[in-house]
């Protein structure tokens, strides 16, 4: 799946208003991110005592995007 489809996705997931025709999807996504989430911390742990803190910056920059986009798309929705 593309990033671009990846975070419409996680749009959708974390849009205040459901969408009958996305529960499906949106459940499945929600279930595979659930089941993926602590192998990621494990490996995000180690990385960062590694020194390495890339994945917690592309982490922390993808939420913000993620964030910034559904605000635009709810204030579009707002009619603002």
């Amino acid at each position: 799946m593309s990033i671009e489809r990846r975070i419409e996705a996680l749009e959708k997931a974390y849009s205040e208003e459901p969408r009958e025709e996305d529960s499906e999807e949106r459940r499945r996504l929600i279930e595979e991110l659930k089941a993926r989430w602590p192998d990621a911390e494990a490996k995000m742990a180690r990385e960062e005592a590694a020194g390495n803190f890339a994945r917690r910056r592309a982490l922390e920059e993808l939420e913000a995007s993620v964030k910034r986009r559904v605000a635009e798309r709810q204030a579009r929705e707002d009619g603002f």
